[in-house]
């Protein structure tokens, strides 16, 4: 067991010793990693200092090896795998049946979730899904597995627990493989979940020849299955296994280094390992403060942009963050001032969620009105006319378009519609002409607080049976953006443009990059940038429990390791309005 900390050279000390197991050949040797990428990575490597490939060591993901097992024992073919393109679009269509409509990001959250259940070994009645009921998660699980059945599919989640259902029941298999592979080597093993960790034990007896190598200390994902008590338990499953730990970083300076060990040490579920540098000492962590998130992306891109004058390397500077939607900011600051950057992660789609349009909506349908603009049946207002509900008639709307009339007008000269509709679209029409004449983020929350809208949203999640939070986030990062521009069309304007960058591909120019920590762990920068360091971001506000709220001091962790010489924390005071404190994991000492 070797505990690798950040910066230790891992890569080297697995590739140097396949090297060595390739000259003494003592037999075939697999080697796991948790990425296509680190595993090309690690066979070129391997190449160079071995003089060409070798027939003893293989390189492959848990996937990878797993899919092999698989066309052996079975003959799948690439055809018969479900991409995950294939797999939403499938998971869209019964959730549709089953009368859910939802956005992207429930969507995957959701497929995330039937894939804990299957890499965690789990009964289907023992799961609670956090975004639909636990009877119509359970029926939606049902309908997929039957889907793969009936049309002879497998998708990512089944190479790990058919090939580990193969490894535990055919003995036959089992021995070919156990003769196959003797040794084994596995990367990044903080990251193993339930399933990979059972198939690896059943493949590596009777003899045991495993060395793994990890960090508890960069255990993230548990989310996906992934736990650190895998790896803090080997000893107790493996008593004879020897323990190395690499406690040289030669990453970070000596500074960084020293702040992330008082970060780290605070956690108590931990090996403890005393992590040195090599002497260099840097600049010590700089704290940036800001008045809300604007602020501190202009701040933060105001000293990028000094940096850059001064000749260092876009691409060796990086700005993390806790939350996806987090990058809005940073988006706006780089664009203004010509700072070019890319995105780790998928673009946040803030600006073209089904709340932004319907903001969009309104404001535009204002401008209308406060200009007294003529209007025939309009498609905004007819957008926005029952968000919130106002008893407004699928017929008169239907009556509307047919006759290509303002419903706004309309209305006065019908004698079906009843009085209290009537009024609903008279106050409809009075708050227009009110919000035409706002600044942009007044005109927001005037929509929200006033004409009901934040009504709206809680409404449609009680329909779909969703929990609000994550929508309201939504809508409260939306008038946050809003704060930037006073007149409500060019806010759209941005937004429309913004939404367009976004798409891009990445191109080859050195860039900055934004990242979620998440997607941070395995990089390294010069300079790297922390932000938004505050209670209910990092941790999360979700994070309750011990467990969770040392795996939200992990993630800041490996933040704070990505550094190799200036490292740079940045807190807000307020978020959406409402005043937040610095996080708890700031200011720790040993």
């Amino acid at each position: 067991m070797v505990l690798a900390g950040p910066g230790s050279g891992k890569t080297s000390v697995i590739t140097a010793r396949a090297v060595f197991f390739a000259g003494k050949k003592f037999g075939n040797v697999l080697v796991i990693t948790y990425s296509k990428a680190a595993a090309t990575e690690m066979q070129d490597r391997f190449e160079k200092l071995n003089g060409g490939a070798s027939s003893l060591i293989t390189f492959g993901t848990f996937h990878s090896v797993f899919y092999r097992m698989l066309r052996r024992k079975q003959n799948y073919s690439l055809e018969q795998i479900f991409n995950e393109g294939e797999r939403k679009t499938l998971v869209r269509g019964f959730l549709k049946e089953m009368k859910y409509d939802l956005e992207d990001d429930l969507i995957k959250s959701i497929m995330s979730e039937m894939a804990l259940v299957r890499n965690e070994l789990l009964e289907i009645n023992d799961f609670n899904s956090s975004n639909i009921t636990p009877d119509d998660f359970r029926q939606l699980f049902a309908k997929y597995e039957e889907y793969k059945r009936t049309h002879n599919k497998i998708d990512f989640d089944d190479m790990l627990c058919t090939a580990y259902n193969v490894l535990r029941n055919d003995p036959a298999e089992l021995d070919y493989w156990r003769r196959k592979y003797p040794y084994m080597m596995i990367d990044e093993f903080q990251d193993i979940n339930k399933v990979q960790y059972e198939a690896m034990r059943i493949l590596a007896q009777p003899a045991n020849n495993l060395f793994i190598v990890g960090d508890d200390d960069q255990s993230i994902y548990r989310f996906r299955g992934s736990r650190p008590e895998f790896l803090l338990n080997f000893p107790a499953d493996y008593p004879q296994a020897r323990r190395v730990t690499l406690a040289t970083n030669y990453r970070s300076t000596d500074a960084v280094i020293a702040y992330a060990n008082s970060v780290i040490t605070k956690n108590e579920v931990r090996y403890n390992k005393d992590i040195v540098g090599t002497g260099q000492s840097g600049p010590l962590p700089l704290i940036i403060t800001a008045e809300d998130q604007n602020q501190e992306a202009v701040k933060i891109a105001e000293r990028i942009r000094d940096m850059l004058r001064k000749g260092a390397n876009p691409s060796e500077i990086a700005v993390a963050y806790r939350l996806n939607l987090q990058a809005r900011a940073f988006m706006d600051a780089f664009l203004n001032m010509n700072i070019p950057f890319r995105s780790r992660d998928e673009m946040p789609t803030l600006y073209e969620h089904w709340i932004a349009e319907d903001i969009y909506a309104y404001l535009r349908l204002a401008k209308k009105v406060y200009n007294k603009q003529k209007m025939g049946f309009d498609p905004d207002l007819h957008r926005i006319i029952n968000k919130p509900y106002r008893f407004i008639s699928k017929a008169f709307i239907a009556e509307a378009k047919k006759h290509d009339k303002d419903m706004l007008k309309m209305y006065k000269t019908d004698k079906n519609l009843h009085i209290s509709t009537k009024s609903n679209i008279e106050a409809l029409h009075s708050a227009l002409l009110s919000i035409g004449r706002m600044k942009t983020a007044n005109a927001i929350k005037y929509i929200r607080r006033e004409i009901g809208y934040n009504l709206h949203i809680i409404d449609t999640c009680d329909y779909r049976r969703l929990k609000p939070q994550g929508l309201m986030e939504i809508a409260d990062e939306l008038t946050e953006a809003a704060k930037l521009y006073s007149d409500s069309l060019d806010f759209i304007a941005h937004c429309k443009y913004i939404s367009e960058i976004a798409k891009q591909k990445d191109n080859n120019e050195a860039c900055c990059l934004l990242t979620t920590l998440h997607s941070a762990k395995g990089l390294e920068f010069e300079k790297v940038f922390i932000a938004g360091v505050v209670e209910d971001v990092l941790p999360s506000v979700y994070s309750k429990t011990k467990q969770e709220i040392e795996e939200e001091r992990r993630l800041f962790y490996v933040g704070v390791t990505r550094a190799k010489h200036e490292l740079y924390i940045s807190i807000v005071k307020s978020r959406y309005d409402k005043p937040v404190k610095p996080s708890r994991f700031l200011g720790v000492k040993k």
